[in-house]
């Protein structure tokens, strides 16, 4: 739990604390014994993972009857008529996935502390990734952030010219688009 819940090599889940997870699983059995097969294999099953997930669900909206999290993301937006900060919402399936798969290796790390030479593999493929420089460094996720079309729908504000850190687009790791603000002063009037 502690290694799901965030430790000094994962990040926690917003808004949830570890109060909150223990309380939840001493009450279910059910998330007990899922929390006793994390890092049992250094390989994330799709069963765990589901599981992992109907408790992630549970974190969130303890009243939630749904065990996929993309479906109780999306039932917590539209409860709060989407009147919230994206930090209050649940990760979605895919960062979810890459969480519970860091978490997984945290534990397996834990679970062979006290054996004399383990084997430990590289932690790249397990949630993390090399960069150009070869630093270790989270890997978020492996999909788009949103759709095509919503991504055309972001926009930035940038006064002068689009440039990181202040431009949005681009912190976001993003093409501007039309609707932004430099990008609607240079289209003539009259269409793109």
């Amino acid at each position: 739990m502690h290694a799901y819940t965030g430790c000094d090599t994962l990040s926690a889940f917003a808004g949830c604390g570890k109060l909150r997870a223990l309380k939840l699983i001493m009450r279910s059995e059910h998330f007990q014994e899922v929390f006793r097969k994390l890092g049992q294999s250094w390989e994330l099953s799709m069963d765990l993972f589901k599981k992992l997930q109907a408790f992630t669900c549970k974190l969130y909206t303890a009243s939630t009857t749904t065990e996929d999290i993309n479906t109780a993301r999306h039932q917590l937006f539209c409860a709060q008529r989407g009147k919230l900060e994206s930090s209050q919402l649940s990760p979605c399936e895919d960062c979810l996935f890459m969480h519970a798969m860091r978490a997984n290796y945290q534990a397996g790390i834990w679970r062979a502390s006290l054996q004399q030479h383990p084997h430990v593999p590289s932690p790249v493929e397990h949630g993390w990734a090399r960069n150009d420089d070869g630093q270790l460094t989270v890997e978020w996720m492996r999909g788009s952030p949103a759709p095509e079309a919503v991504l055309q729908l972001l926009s930035c504000s940038c006064s002068r010219r689009c440039k990181l850190p202040e431009c949005q687009c681009m912190s976001s790791g993003l093409k501007c688009t039309n609707l932004c603000k430099l990008q609607k002063q240079s289209t003539p009037r009259g269409g793109p």
